[in-house]
């Protein structure tokens, strides 16, 4: 397991609403495909994510709604939780539903003995709202199939290799316009039998060049994250472990060290700077059009 290098403290807590956002953001979903899948409205979703509680139902279904999006989008919802706890309004569930009933003063007996049966039925409409939440506040902690493929982002060690493959083409027909060129000209080739001389192709130069320069060590990398805005961040290493999964503050570094190659992901790409082995890693050759989100492959 890797080590992580920390050069500065931790970050504040982000607001849960922030941290939602930020992770569905990063796992390339729309405000439409959380609704969907926790079958919520969108007006929910938007709600959630800029926490205006007073726009959602009570409390227990808050906080049953970011437990299941923390779920959706993989983040740990214990620490949302948490955070919902010094944010949340108080209820009294109680004392609500009394005061919709109006004042009456207490009835006289009847000419028959019998007593008003008003308090029984508020009673029992209360026991039956009891009831009706706990149903739901059980229903919301059930499973709600989260996983979604994430879409796939295209291999840069394949781009890289299609290049080459292309450049060694194009060095083939340069050779072989050249040595027509040469023939034409009436100057003399060596003859292939010649003792003591070997031939070398430069296409077959040039494709051992590559092949050599693409092979990489099979060592632990360090890897440096720097933002100028929240950005968040996940990188995992050759056997899938996870070396960072935060959200990254403007002006807080964060080195990590792994096996490569790794597969990074970043919510904030044009506001992130990455360093491989104090390299500059270009991650706007990664960016979709429209999109700030970059899935990568780093090696």
């Amino acid at each position: 397991m890797t080590e992580q290098l920390d050069n500065i403290p931790s970050a504040p807590f982000l607001p849960a609403g922030r941290q939602l956002r930020a992770a569905r953001e990063a796992c390339g979903l729309s405000i439409d495909d959380v609704a969907g899948q926790l079958k919520l409205a969108h007006r929910q979703i938007e709600a959630l994510e800029s926490e205006a509680f007073d726009e959602l139902p009570s409390n227990l279904f808050v906080r049953g709604f970011v437990r299941n999006y923390a779920r959706l989008v993989k983040i740990d919802a214990a620490p949302l939780l948490e955070y919902l706890a010094g944010v949340l309004p108080s209820e009294q569930v109680a004392e609500t539903v009394l005061s919709t009933y109006p004042q009456v003063e207490p009835s006289s007996p009847s000419l028959g003995g019998e007593k008003s049966s008003f308090p029984l039925i508020v009673i029992m409409a209360l026991i039956g709202i009891f009831l009706g939440v706990t149903a739901v506040y059980w229903y919301l902690q059930q499973p709600s199939n989260p996983d979604i493929a994430l879409p796939d982002m295209p291999n840069p060690v394949a781009l890289e290799a299609s290049a080459a493959s292309q450049l060694l083409v194009n060095d083939n027909s340069n050779a072989s316009v050249s040595a027509s060129e040469v023939v034409s000209s009436g100057v003399q080739a060596l003859p292939a039998s010649m003792p003591g001389v070997a031939l070398v192709s430069p296409a077959a130069s040039s494709a051992s060049s590559i092949i050599v320069a693409s092979s990489v060590a099979q060592g632990a990398l360090e890897i440096s994250v720097l933002t100028e805005s929240d950005s968040w961040v996940q990188i995992l290493d050759s056997r899938g472990n996870k070396v960072l999964s935060e959200i990254i503050r403007p002006g807080y570094e964060r080195k990590v060290a792994g096996v490569p190659p790794f597969a990074v992901k970043i919510g904030n790409a044009p506001k992130t700077k990455l360093t491989l082995q104090g390299r500059p890693v270009d991650l706007s050759s990664y960016l979709k059009p429209g999109s700030d989100v970059v899935n990568m492959e780093l090696k």
